[in-house]
């Protein structure tokens, strides 16, 4: 039987621990009839980046993993909504998975179980409209509500063209729309990480999670249709070079932040995502990054014939599960159907 006391005095090593045995897979209300066995590495460490969050709230608190009781949990799930970090279903995935660890530890009443109960009472778990992807006219009216592509004029030797920012936030929204990467991905994208940059087909690339977001994996997607053209045309610009042959943008970002190669600001993305879909008309319930990767997936499944197989390695996700909303994702309501 575990000790408790192991995961009070250190939660986060016996987590550690726990997360990678048959029996973290053998608390699973997925199992079927056969022998669990131990999750894979990615998946484990998407559950110890979730837990380590956890941890760190436990230590703020001054409380023992062992001594929680359901409305502190409760207290933990609400602070990260209020701050932007969940949703309906990362709560109930929060919930879920500390619910594995108290079971574990045969800890009766289980806190997790009775927090989801509270969770659920206070509207915690049922505010989600499910996952939302753009429709194909949806899609056409980003694109012709991004920034212009003009193409830059005569400049004197050495200087950058003007409005070259219009351009690259054309190009970097469009990867996200037609390529379905994260944000972070997407700003922390290397240019040795793309290939096939100008043949006709879709370019391919080959996502190192180096300096990009905690839970990003390695893994390689394609850039299809109107965002290849997009990049490719931004790749030109971005890859142009001075009367002396050195690139007049420094780095090796394909989306630099400015000349000297900084990396641009995840808020600064998300402002000219939700710009452009002011520009488009299109009412959204998140107008950033997520919705294009949404429609992403979405198309990849409906419109391309894609499997989920397919689709887990373009947005390399590390639970397969994960890739089962995006059969469901569709557009927004409009409120005049809602009504009906």
């Amino acid at each position: 039987m575990p000790d408790p006391k192991t995961w009070d005095d250190n939660p986060l090593a016996a987590f550690e621990a726990f997360v990678t045995t048959p029996a973290f897979a053998s608390t699973s209300r997925r199992l079927g009839e056969t022998e669990p066995e131990a999750i894979s590495a990615k998946s484990a460490a998407v559950y110890i980046f979730m837990f380590r969050k956890f941890t760190a709230w436990l230590a703020g608190q001054n409380r023992r993993f062992s001594q929680v009781e359901e409305r502190e949990l409760v207290r933990f799930i609400s602070q990260l909504r209020r701050r932007g970090e969940q949703n309906s279903a990362i709560t109930e995935r929060y919930l879920r998975l500390l619910e594995r660890c108290y079971s574990h530890l045969q800890i009766a009443p289980n806190p997790a179980t009775s927090a989801t109960k509270l969770a659920t009472d206070n509207h915690y778990l049922a505010q989600d409209v499910g996952t939302e992807a753009l429709a194909p006219e949806q899609v056409d009216a980003f694109v012709a509500a991004l920034p212009s592509r003009e193409p830059p004029g005569a400049n004197r030797a050495g200087r950058l063209p003007k409005a070259w920012k219009r351009r690259r936030d054309h190009a970097v929204q469009a990867t996200l729309l037609f390529g379905g990467l994260k944000v972070a991905e997407a700003i922390g994208l290397h240019l040795s990480e793309v290939e096939d940059s100008f043949s006709p087909l879709p370019i391919r690339l080959k996502i190192n999670p180096e300096d990009k977001h905690a839970t990003s994996y390695e893994h390689e997607t394609i850039v299809h249709g109107y965002g290849a053209d997009a990049l490719r045309h931004w790749l030109i610009e971005r890859l142009a070079e001075d009367s002396k042959g050195q690139r007049l943008f420094k780095g090796d970002l394909v989306f630099p932040g400015d000349a000297e190669g900084k990396r641009m600001s995840k808020v600064t993305l998300w402002r000219q995502v939700k710009a452009t879909f002011a520009r488009a008309g299109i009412d959204v319930n998140r107008s950033g990054g997520r919705t294009l990767r949404n429609t992403f997936a979405a198309q990849q499944l409906k419109e391309h014939g894609r499997t989920k197989n397919d689709v887990i390695g373009y947005l390399g996700l590390a639970l397969e599960r994960s890739a089962e909303i995006y059969e469901t994702a569709k557009p927004r309501k409009k409120k005049s159907d809602e009504a009906l």
